[in-house]
């Protein structure tokens, strides 16, 4: 667009000065009798044109000088012209001559000296980004001019022709003049005041069909109104008070409508952004608990290490140690690797749980042998904590259709979880009850509780309580998110309740039975045992 214009005003430019040269009036008025484009107009719109087209060729660049100067020299050139308009000085061999009689040795009129004076500011200021603005506000004023000039000719005999035509700015002029104007408006469209009328947004096709119905509703209703006075249906004062009033509704209407679109389209904004807002607080909380996950694994896989070291150098100092001592230092190796593939295993398998390769291997399971088997598991760490822990089973059996491995996984997981959270010496408790048609295994400890503010996220990846003097093995976050999702996978699910910091824990892991009435799933089972 910008080249396309540039192109545009210098071709009118070139013409006019062949048509003084040649002496063809067609080419300087385009009609007889009607303002000439004197040869010093067009001598303006060459450098406007070359200063438009040097810095469309730059875009995305910083501007040649040449650029600048053009539209330096354009500017001063205009404002001298006006200056001796308006104070009524000549200019050397250049005359200030009455409209129906320039030559070529005339200056430029008054309103076409204006013009350019506005549109040597506008290409001046266009080169720097941060008087973008006021360029493209001084660019928009002369379109606007310079299409009030045009249209003022289709209305001989008015106040407005005698005011702009009848000054002296003549047709190729107003076109010119409209052309760099439109240049400059569209020299960075994506910046400024072009921003919101070109730009892909609601907004900017909110905007675009605004200053759509400014244009057209007045010029159609006019139209309607004229034809209305030429078929003499009333008077040229209630004309006036028809397009007045008429024009006032049509906008206001349309402008209400697309107000309301605007609000709408503010609306979506304001809520896409309370989301985003939420969703980089939500990045921000995954990224502050990945880096409390890759301390704590650190620490987690440091510590076994330590006393694995100190056993390796008390074997280097003592081969022939006695069979007790070696049978308690291979006692301490044996619980320290076992720990170490135990935090490996809990990794491996929220892995296998996040990309979806866990793979079950469904079959009847009765719950009482899960809480048995899962007890023996975990015996190791509540002795070693000096923790009471009760089994309370049900009266008949309880079938469900799952993975018994991963069951006892997941009863695991839970009184380890409530071995690590409570000070030596607690109470321990796992029952198993029905209820209705699910069945409920419930892990209670007297431990230091979970905080209000943690509850709703307990299950959540990495997510742990502070590691405190009496709960040194703070764990990797990892066993209750596997405990969560190994039930979800089995149809299941799991809640978590805790009275608050101090007064222990209970979760429950909620399964869906499976019907007593399926012999063959119960003979399945016992063949399988």
């Amino acid at each position: 667009m910008p080249r396309t214009a540039g192109w545009f005003a210098l071709a009118i430019a070139v013409e006019n000065l062949c048509g003084w040269l040649g002496g063809a009036d067609v080419l300087v008025s385009i009609a007889p009798g009607l303002p000439k484009m004197v040869p010093a107009t067009a001598l303006l719109v060459l450098l406007g044109a070359a200063s438009l087209l040097l810095q469309a060729s730059r875009l995305g660049h910083r501007p040649r000088p040449p650029a600048g100067a053009c539209a330096l020299v354009m500017g001063l050139m205009a404002a001298i012209m006006l200056s001796s308009h308006l104070l009524r000085l000549p200019l050397g061999p250049f005359l200030a001559s009455a409209v129906g009689s320039q030559g070529a040795a005339s200056l430029s009129s008054l309103p076409t000296s204006a013009t350019f004076v506005a549109l040597g500011l506008a290409l001046g200021l266009s080169a720097r980004k941060r008087r973008l603005v006021a360029a493209q506000s001084a660019a928009l004023a002369v379109a606007l001019v310079s299409l009030l000039n045009a249209i003022s000719y289709l209305s001989r005999d008015t106040f407005v022709y005698h005011v702009l035509p009848g000054q002296g700015m003549s047709i190729p002029t107003t076109l010119a003049a409209l052309a760099l104007a439109l240049g400059v408006l569209f020299l960075r469209p994506g910046l400024g005041i072009m921003a919101a009328v070109i730009g892909v947004t609601p907004a900017g096709r909110i905007v675009r069909q605004a200053l759509a119905a400014a244009g057209a509703v007045p010029l159609l209703l006019g139209a309607a109104v004229a034809a209305g006075l030429h078929g003499g249906l009333y008077d040229p004062g209630t004309a006036v008070i028809l397009q007045v009033w008429g024009t006032i509704v049509a906008l206001t209407a349309i402008l209400w409508r697309l107000s309301l679109r605007l609000h709408a389209v503010e609306a979506a904004r304001s809520q896409a952004e309370a989301e985003l807002q939420r969703t980089l607080e939500e990045l921000h909380e995954a990224d502050r608990r990945k880096d409390i996950f890759l301390a704590t694994l650190a620490h987690e896989l440091r510590n076994p290490l330590a006393p694995m070291k100190v056993v390796a150098e008390m074997l280097e100092r003592d081969m022939q140690g006695d069979p007790g001592q070696l049978r308690r230092l291979s006692d301490v190796i044996g619980r320290q690797v076992d720990h170490m593939a135990h935090l490996v295993d809990d990794l491996m398998d929220v892995s296998r749980v996040r990309r979806g390769q866990i793979v079950l291997e469904r079959s009847p399971v009765e719950l009482n042998e899960v809480l048995d088997t899962a007890h023996e598991q975990a015996r190791s760490l509540i002795e070693r904590k000096g923790h009471a822990c009760r089994i309370e089973r049900f009266d008949v059996p309880l079938w469900v259709l799952g993975d018994r491995k991963r069951l006892v996984q997941v009863v695991v997981n839970l009184l380890n979880n409530a071995a690590k959270y409570t000070p030596p010496g607690g109470e321990l408790g796992v029952s198993l009850r029905q209820t209705g048609q699910q069945a409920e295994i419930a892990v209670r400890d007297n431990g230091s509780g979970i905080a209000p503010g943690l509850l709703p996220s307990v299950f959540d990846l990495f997510t742990q309580a502070e590691v405190t003097p009496e709960r040194g093995e703070g764990g990797l976050g990892l066993g209750l998110a596997l405990v969560k999702r190994l039930t979800e996978l089995q149809g299941g699910s799991v809640r978590a309740a805790s009275g608050g910091l101090g007064q222990g824990s209970t979760f429950t892991v909620v399964l869906p039975l499976l019907d007593a009435s399926a012999p063959d799933a119960r003979a399945a089972s016992m063949t399988a045992g």
